[in-house]
């Protein structure tokens, strides 16, 4: 791990988690005006994240390649946090299980790129999967990791068990929308973005902390 700290050393780690955000929003928002050029119905309750994977307009292209970048910059702060959670007592069978779950949704996060719903629903559905499942222990693990070490800050360890249900909450209704079509389409649309943008708003409080310590 010295090879590790010394590359954080010289690059400050939570630079990371700001840069793929920017891109991952960045790039959304790029996709999604693209999408409606061509098609002014998108919105978020209607469409899930993943049809722009497979939007008009090269919104499909826009929207794959800010996965892909952002997701090689969410797996270096990953591991940054891991290390920033050792170095002040955090667990460190914990903190490397949290790791994992992160490198778990990056998989998936390609295998929904790679397997578009319209083309291999099955595989789609597995990559969405590992995605969510994945953020979901990364907010969590991380969350009982730091909720362990006496001198940070409550508020911060705990966002992570009260945001951490909503990608739960998505799967739960994706597969019940898969089993009973007459299940609401919109509300699990709807929280699957609401999933996301939890995912990012706890990414970017954990930057703003291990910026200011």
């Amino acid at each position: 791990m010295e090879k590790v700290d010394n590359f954080y050393e010289k690059f400050n780690g939570s630079y990371f988690i700001f840069i793929g955000i920017g891109i991952s929003l960045l790039t959304k928002l790029i996709a999604v005006i693209l999408f409606m050029q061509v098609d002014p119905s998108f919105n978020l309750f209607s469409n899930y994240i993943s049809d722009l994977g497979h939007g008009p307009n090269n919104s499909d292209i826009v929207y794959k390649t800010g996965v892909v970048i952002s997701t090689i910059f969410y797996n270096f702060f990953f591991l940054y946090l891991m290390r920033f959670l050792e170095k002040r007592g955090g667990n460190q069978i914990l903190a490397l299980i949290s790791l994992l779950s992160g490198f778990i949704a990056s998989v998936g996060a390609i295998l929904v790129l790679v397997f578009t719903a319209d083309a291999e629903l099955e595989l789609h559905r597995l990559g969405a999967t590992l995605f969510f499942f994945g953020n979901f222990f990364v907010l969590i693990l991380f969350g009982i990791t730091e909720y362990l070490i006496q001198e940070f800050p409550r508020k911060l360890s705990i966002s992570g068990f009260i945001l951490a249900p909503l990608s739960f909450l998505f799967l739960s209704f994706y597969f019940l929308l898969s089993l009973y079509p007459e299940f609401s389409r919109e509300l699990t649309v709807f929280t699957e973005w609401l999933a996301f943008f939890a995912i990012i708003a706890w990414l970017g409080a954990q930057g703003i902390y291990a910026i200011k310590a």
